[in-house]
């Protein structure tokens, strides 16, 4: 099933986003980010109930009154337990409106604040030893695992992406699961409804960075992959631009998973477009 992800929409609120996408029939979304709205769940729950939309919830969702950047991997304990309690949170919702994945960003190795999200980080910041978060990341998913079962609700983890920015800045990777072989050990250390979201423009920017095959980091972990994030990029930046009939990881993805546009839209009637492209391959 395809979805149209909210996060880099419009930011409006979250329903006004749901019901301007009802009127052009588009009726299949991914829940990400976006303004606090006091009355979300209600009203996404009434939506569910009374008409035709099918909702996944991803990451940062619903939005807290107050901002924090969620970090499974944080070795701050009150960060890693407010980003616990939105998984749950998350999660809860998800079982409520038929969600079937709740999806999330595989941890950092630092705690960058909002305002520097998707930028270079040009802060100063403490760098977690890899082993240490990679621990605290472990625990922080099988929490999260034991209360998904509960509810019926599988968990899928996103590849980060690694700019050369970045990489400079740092001195290395301060990102959990950018390259195969930490991906294929974390994942083989969770319980068996937790998954991999394979965002393909992370991908395209962390293997430019890091000097590896993109498709050879694919084969290597398909075995994980339940669902997809799609865009394109220039390789340097995650871009998030739209989709193309001869984008390079078409080839790539499994049949019957669910795919998610993760992708910036001047005019929404493109949406249509973008998902129409999509359908040809899957």
């Amino acid at each position: 099933m395809i979805y149209l992800s909210t996060g880099l929409l419009e930011k409006k609120f979250t329903s006004d986003l749901v019901n301007h996408l009802h009127d052009l029939k588009i009726y299949n979304l991914e829940l990400s980010s976006g303004p606090f709205e006091k009355n979300i769940n209600n009203f996404l729950i009434t939506q569910y109930k009374e008409k035709n939309n099918k909702f996944l919830i991803h990451n940062y969702f619903p939005v807290p009154k107050k901002p924090f950047v969620l970090n499974l991997a944080s070795n701050k304990k009150k960060i890693r337990n407010q980003s616990i309690k939105l998984a749950k949170n998350a999660i809860q919702l998800s079982n409520k409106i038929g969600g079937k994945f709740y999806s999330f960003h595989a941890g950092f190795l630092i705690d960058p604040s909002v305002k520097s999200l998707g930028k270079k980080i040009a802060e100063k910041l403490k760098i977690t030893p890899r082993e240490i978060a990679i621990k605290n990341f472990i625990e922080s998913v099988k929490i999260l695992s034991l209360y998904a079962k509960k509810y019926g609700v599988n968990l899928l983890i996103e590849n980060n992406v690694l700019t050369k920015k970045n990489y400079s800045r740092f001195n290395g990777d301060p990102f959990l699961l950018t390259e195969a072989k930490e991906t294929n050990t974390i994942m083989s250390l969770l319980p068996n409804n937790v998954h991999l979201l394979l965002d393909v423009g992370h991908l395209n920017v962390t293997s430019k960075t890091l000097k590896f095959d993109r498709v050879d980091f694919i084969k290597k972990c398909n075995k994980w992959i339940r669902g997809y994030q799609l865009s394109e990029n220039n390789g340097l930046e995650d871009q998030n631009k739209l989709v193309k009939i001869n984008s390079w990881f078409f080839k790539y993805l499994k049949k019957n998973k669910f795919y998610s546009l993760e992708i910036k839209l001047k005019d929404f009637k493109a949406a249509k477009n973008q998902i129409n492209i999509v359908n040809r391959y899957v």
